[in-house]
């Protein structure tokens, strides 16, 4: 008997456009859990960044904890509905990512059932094993509605202006349809899920070709983006190639229908994972201000290269305006990530037992310095404070003061942060606060801008950061924090990983 075996690999690339300077798509790679997919994201500058990765962890999230015998097609609804709630609010929350929103497409393969499920002009391609191509996407956009209506060709609709506009997206609207299809596969299958940077120079035929020629994931991702580049790579481009062929049985029984789940298996394989090592992008575009009208009768559309033109427009505005916009942070939505990840194992004994201390430590400290504060006693007539003449040290320690004082009045007060003193502090506010999720995405950015920090701050951010991030990975650690910051709760003295 014949079980299934899945090979995958990824690219994406920011394409040659000087228009689009950084690279706002992300991808889901998990052949661990059979669920791949992209997401391009839309709004101009960081926006269309935030929202895609935001897309690609929510769903990755959910996968790595579906219940054994969930319905797939239930769990990709649902996670792609959670992500268009949490870009939604934060768009909402923040003006200068009112415009941010993200295309998705996903795959998700358990034997021979495939579950497939789209919002935008973000496409997945099929090959059966007789070499048929199968578009299983259809495109959410002004051009292929008119198509499919009979009142555009295909060619006109290539060569249409308003090919950009989209008429569904996630982040759009409160709520959004997702397009959601099951199909029977067969070994032999292969699959390309890709953003429009690859579709808008590779044809549906140069698609089944490579699909097919037989070479393997990673040597048909490196073929199309040396095709787009060839061919001018006006775009971002993300491509997600999964082929599923058979494996023999062993000892006359099957094999699991996906490889073992590695040991600290990353649920979240993006072109800029927030897990990966520090960026040294340039610093942060302004970002559009345009505001969604919520009250729109008309389905929303987002237009890439508009976008990207507004927000070079609000960074020559914000010259002559009286109250400037500032780039922001970026935040998740508080309740997007409720169901998250289950305590990861330690991959050995010694590093478990030392990173355990550490957090443990760091999560007492800040707990006892949390509310030590809150109850200091005045300062005595006659005491004459120290000073510094590291400048930039004694700001920030003392804004790191303020925080722990009081971090929601924190929160709610602080301006726009610009650099990573500025994420770091607003992160570890939220932290405080319990609202992990946005602590995440501000200590993310902090950690991006730490080759710009104060050389005074710059090791012990880093520490901080690197802490923090433990915390905010770890459901188990942060229940344990949260009970350790209620006032007459005793702060736990076991282990963090014991139950």
């Amino acid at each position: 008997m014949d079980s299934f075996r899945i090979v995958s690999a990824a690219i994406s690339d920011r394409g040659l456009s000087e228009k689009r300077p950084q690279n706002e798509d992300s991808y889901l790679d998990m052949p661990q859990r059979g669920v791949f997919a992209v997401a391009d994201g839309v709004g101009g500058a960081q926006a269309g960044e935030v929202a895609s990765q935001m897309a690609m962890e929510i769903l990755g999230e959910a996968f790595a904890n579906q219940a054994d015998g969930a319905d797939a097609e239930d769990t990709l609804k649902a996670a792609i509905q959670r992500a268009n709630s949490a870009i939604f609010q934060m768009a909402m929350e923040l003006p200068q990512l009112s415009t941010m929103a993200t295309t998705i497409v996903a795959l998700h393969l358990s034997g021979d059932i495939a579950t497939i499920g789209h919002v935008g002009d973000s496409r997945l391609y099929r090959v059966d094993r007789d070499g048929n191509l199968h578009r299983e996407t259809d495109d959410h956009s002004m051009v292929a509605e008119e198509v499919r209506a009979g009142r555009m060709t295909e060619e006109q609709a290539e060569n249409h202006p308003s090919k950009n506009i989209i008429s569904r997206a996630l982040g759009a609207e409160g709520a959004v349809e997702v397009d959601l299809k099951t199909i029977m596969i067969e070994p032999g299958t292969a699959f390309l899920i890709c953003s429009d940077g690859i579709t808008r120079h590779v044809g549906d035929e140069e698609i089944r070709g490579v699909l097919t020629f037989g070479g393997e994931p990673g040597d048909i991702c490196d073929y199309l983006k040396n095709l787009c580049y060839e061919r001018g790579a006006e775009d971002n481009l993300t491509a997600v190639v999964v082929k599923v062929g058979t494996v023999a049985a062993t000892n006359g029984a099957a094999p699991s229908i996906v490889p073992p789940i590695e040991e600290e298996e990353k649920t979240v394989a993006t072109a800029r994972s927030p897990f990966d090592s520090v960026a040294t992008d340039d610093e942060l575009l302004e970002l559009d201000t345009r505001e969604l009208d919520l009250h729109e009768t008309e389905p929303q559309t987002f237009d890439d290269e508009a976008a990207e033109r507004t927000a070079e427009q609000v960074a020559t505005d914000s010259a002559v305006s009286t109250a400037p916009a500032r780039p922001s942070s970026v935040f998740g939505d508080t309740g997007a990530r409720e169901h998250a990840a289950a305590e990861r194992s330690s991959s050995g004994g010694k590093v478990a037992i030392a990173l355990g201390m550490l957090v443990l430590g760091s999560l007492i400290g800040l707990a006892v310095y949390h509310f030590a504060i809150g109850r200091q006693e005045p300062v005595t007539p006659g005491f004459q404070e120290m000073r510094t003449e590291n400048i930039p040290f004694s700001t920030f320690e003392k804004n790191r003061r303020n925080v722990d004082s009081d971090p929601a009045a924190y929160i709610k007060e602080v301006p726009p942060p610009q650099d990573a003193e500025d994420f770091y502090l607003l992160g570890r506010a939220y932290m405080l606060n319990g609202d992990f999720p946005n602590a995440h995405v501000a200590l993310v950015e902090a950690q991006k801008r730490l080759p710009d920090a104060e050389q005074a701050n710059a090791k012990i951010l880093a520490t901080d950061i690197a802490t923090a991030l433990v915390i905010t990975n770890d459901p188990s650690i942060q229940a344990r924090l949260k009970s350790a910051l209620q006032p007459g709760i005793p702060i736990p003295v076991t282990s963090p990983v014991s139950r």
